[in-house]
C-alpha cells in the first residue's frame, strides 16, 4: 500500500534501471515495486549480506551481477558488464550503496551519453565517495535527509541489539563492560545513547572537533585511540573510514571484542584473510584470533556489519529512505539534472513523511 504512493505515474518503457542492494528477504518486495517505476535491468548483491533463498528468487526473475570494487571501478570493466545490461533505447540509472560507481561513473557517462542520467545514493560513505570525484552525471544522495537520519537511529539500535546477542553467546554481559566506540557520526550517536541505557563504561574516540564539542554536550567522555584500545573490552567502530590497522589489533586488551557498523573493508585498514594469525570460529558469528603474543581478540560477525547477524531489522523505517530511492529515479528519469551532487526537494520528503505517518502509524495532518 504504501509504495502505491510513489508508482502512480506508471512505469517508463525506456528506463533501466541497476541495483545495488542488501539482499535480505524484504528485499524481493521492493525490487518488484523498482520494476513498476523501470525495468530492473539487474541486480548487484552487496557480497556480506545476502539471503540464501531470496537470492535464489532473485536468481530466477533477473540477471544478478557479482558484486566488487575491482570491477566497478575499473574502466574496461565496468562498460564490459553493464554495457550488455542495457537495451539500444533505454536510459540508465544506478541505484548504489556505497559509491560503488563513484570512481567509474565518468567512463559510463562517456560510454552511453546523454542515455545515462545518473545515480541515487543512499549511505553516507557513499556520499562521501562521491563527494571526493569529479561527477560527470547527477547523483541523488539521500545519506544526509531527515529521513535517513530516523533510519540511522534504527540502524544503532540493531547494531547494539547483535552485538550484546553475540557478547552473551561469548557467555559474557554488557553490564559494567569498558566500551569504547569510535566515530560520532548518525549511527555512532544512536549507538552511543543506546550504549548509555546498558550499563556500560563507555568512552568515544572522534577526530573531528565539532563532533567532539557534539559529543561531550551529550555528556560522554572522550579519549584518544590509544587510551581507548589499552582499557575497551568491546569496541564497536562506526566511522566507515579504515579506523583500525593492524598495529591497533596488536594495542587492544587481552580478550576485547571489536564490532564494526559497516563492511569490514570499509572501517578497517586490514584484510582479515591476509592476517598472519590464527583465527577460528569459536561459536556462531564470533571469529577468535590469536595473536603473537598468545592472547586472544574477538571479532564479531567476523568484522562484518554486526547488525546483519539477525538481518539488520529495523522495521518500518526502512520504507522512508526506499521510497526516497524511488523518487529519486522519479527525479532523474522526468527531470534533466546538472552533475554533481544533489538532495531530493524538501517537498518531496515532506510527501514521503506524510503517507508513512498516515500509511504505518495512522498519524494525519
Amino acid at each position: 500500500m504504501f509504495f502505491s504512493h510513489f508508482t502512480e505515474q506508471g512505469r517508463l518503457g525506456d528506463l533501466c534501471i541497476l541495483l545495488v542492494t542488501h539482499l535480505l528477504p524484504d528485499r524481493p518486495h521492493f525490487i518488484q515495486v523498482l520494476d513498476q517505476v523501470g525495468r530492473v535491468g539487474a541486480i548487484l548483491p552487496k557480497p556480506k549480506s545476502v539471503h540464501g533463498p531470496t537470492l535464489a528468487w532473485a536468481q530466477q526473475h533477473y540477471p544478478v551481477l557479482p558484486l566488487n570494487r575491482h570491477w566497478t571501478s575499473d574502466p574496461e570493466g565496468v562498460i564490459d558488464q553493464i554495457a550488455p545490461l542495457v537495451r539500444e533505447h533505454e536510459r540508465l540509472i544506478i541505484l548504489d550503496i556505497g559509491g560503488y560507481f563513484a570512481k567509474s561513473q565518468a567512463v559510463l557517462a562517456e560510454h552511453f551519453g546523454e542515455r545515462f542520467i545518473g545515480v541515487v545514493e543512499m549511505t553516507e560513505n557513499g556520499h562521501q565517495r562521491y563527494e571526493q570525484e569529479h561527477l560527470a552525471a547527477p547523483v541523488i544522495s539521500v545519506a544526509r535527509s531527515p529521513l535517513k537520519q530516523a533510519e540511522d537511529i534504527q540502524i544503532g539500535l540493531s547494531v547494539v541489539y547483535s552485538a550484546e546477542s553475540l557478547t552473551r553467546t561469548l557467555r559474557r554481559t554488557f553490564n559494567v563492560c569498558q566500551a569504547a566506540l569510535f566515530g560520532y557520526g548518525k549511527v555512532g550517536r544512536s549507538i552511543a545513547r543506546e550504549l548509555r541505557c546498558r550499563n556500560l563504561h563507555l568512552e568515544l574516540v572522534e577526530t573531528d572537533a565539532l563532533r567532539q564539542v557534539e559529543a561531550l554536550s551529550h555528556g560522554f567522555k572522550l579519549v584518544n585511540k590509544a587510551e581507548a584500545l589499552a582499557r575497551a573490552e568491546l569496541v564497536i567502530c562506526s566511522t566507515g573510514n579504515g579506523s583500525l590497522d593492524l598495529a591497533d589489533l596488536q594495542a587492544l586488551r587481552p580478550g576485547a571484542m571489536l564490532a564494526s557498523v559497516t563492511s569490514a573493508d570499509d572501517e578497517f585498514a586490514f584484510c582479515l584473510s591476509q592476517l598472519p594469525w590464527p583465527s577460528e570460529e569459536v561459536c556462531p558469528h564470533v571469529l577468535a584470533l590469536s595473536r603473537p603474543d598468545g592472547s586472544t581478540i574477538f571479532l564479531l560477525n567476523r568484522g562484518e556489519a554486526v547488525n546483519f547477524v539477525h538481518g539488520a531489522v529495523i522495521g518500518e523505517y526502512v520504507y522512508l529512505v526506499l521510497a526516497e530511492i524511488i523518487e529519486g529515479v522519479h527525479l532523474l528519469a522526468r527531470q534533466a539534472s546538472d552533475a554533481g551532487l544533489h538532495e531530493l526537494p524538501e517537498a518531496t520528503m515532506q510527501r514521503i513523511a506524510r503517507h508513512w505517518l498516515t500509511d504505518f502509524h495512522g498519524v494525519t495532518p
